[in-house]
């Protein structure tokens, strides 16, 4: 928070100005500088405004901006510093004062620990809109290039009072952007909706908060080039901006393979561990694969098979397009047991 920014004067308030004062004159400069009110330029004067009510509208914020900001209604310079019983003024010759006052100008530390600290930076107005889902994906589904769907919830505006926070049931006043016309420019005044009319009861589905958290689904189609620690963006999935109507933040999945199988992904070829019985290795017998769609796959082993060849199963690995698969690697195990597995 900089308490150096007169957030009173940024409202066109006297430091006395009561809680209802403060939304009031909010409510007044936010027809005249949303930005979906007129044409764009006012972005930064709105920041303004709503940084310097989101200060004041908050009982704890308020108190804390009065007691340590100059502007404040029960400021003391006391205040401005943690130490018990320390005044220190940045007047004069700025903030490196502090070390002229206790050792002549020249800092103990060897160098200026206030150096790039700037207490009059503006914070930048800023909504974090996008959602992260990290989800598991089976093999299973990549392989036969099954649907995806994904569960997750965000921020939408209100149906009941269309992001506004208002409830239409409760006292309105006419718009002063359109004049009560709905009309503005030739289209819908954005401020009111096109109703004429500014509603000041508080809605009672989002409790004026404009947006409520809501279940959504998104299905994921075509997913056979899903892979490990792959970012899939779905733009206009993130959550609805409480203070701009046509902003929304993106979905972004992180799509992670399940690792509990017996399979490993080489592009787009499948590897396995194929355990093998020592006899039908060496007489090359027939054997049946259990593949992972839950087919059967015949595989006849060379005479005198040994440990660890490679055994190529051809077009039973993931799609490479839409018409074709890679093959199947299978790594042979040689089992020494007495029956058959």
């Amino acid at each position: 928070m900089d308490y150096n920014i007169n957030c009173y004067e940024i409202l066109g308030l006297d430091k006395n100005a009561t809680e209802s004062d403060i939304k009031s004159q909010f409510k007044k400069l936010s027809k005249i500088y949303h930005p979906d009110v007129k044409s764009t330029g006012n972005e930064n004067k709105f920041k303004e405004i709503n940084n310097a009510y989101s200060t004041l509208s908050d009982p704890k914020s308020k108190q804390e901006y009065d007691m340590r900001s100059p502007h404040g209604n029960s400021y003391s310079p006391l205040n401005s510093f943690s130490g018990p019983g320390f005044e220190f003024h940045f007047g004069g010759g700025g903030r490196d004062d502090i070390f002229s006052q206790f050792f002549g100008g020249n800092s103990p530390f060897g160098f200026n620990p206030f150096e790039g600290f700037n207490p009059f930076q503006k914070e930048e107005f800023k909504e974090n809109l996008d959602i992260n889902i990290s989800t598991i994906i089976n093999l299973k589904q990549i392989y036969l290039n099954e649907d995806l769907k994904v569960k997750f919830k965000r921020f939408v505006h209100c149906e009941d009072c269309k992001g506004t926070g208002f409830d239409k049931q409760g006292h309105s006043d006419g718009c002063d952007v359109c004049n009560g016309t709905g009309k503005y420019h030739g289209g819908p005044c954005k401020y009111c909706n096109g109703d004429g009319k500014i509603y000041t009861g508080q809605c009672k589905t989002c409790k004026g908060e404009k947006v409520i958290l809501k279940d959504t689904e998104v299905t994921l189609q075509n997913i056979s080039k899903l892979r490990n620690n792959v970012k899939n963006a779905h733009r206009g999935y993130g959550h609805q901006s409480k203070y701009y109507k046509e902003k929304v933040g993106n979905l972004i999945l992180n799509i992670n393979i399940d690792k509990n199988n017996e399979y490993q992904v080489n592009g787009d070829s499948l590897n396995k561990i194929l355990n093998v019985h020592f006899q039908d290795a060496i007489d090359g017998a027939e054997i049946l694969h259990s593949h992972i769609d839950d087919t059967k796959i015949k595989i006849k082993l060379p005479t005198k098979t040994k440990n660890d060849d490679i055994i190529r199963v051809k077009e039973k690995g993931l799609l490479k397009n839409d018409n074709s698969r890679d093959d199947l690697y299978l790594k042979i195990n040689i089992i020494i047991d007495y029956e058959r597995i």
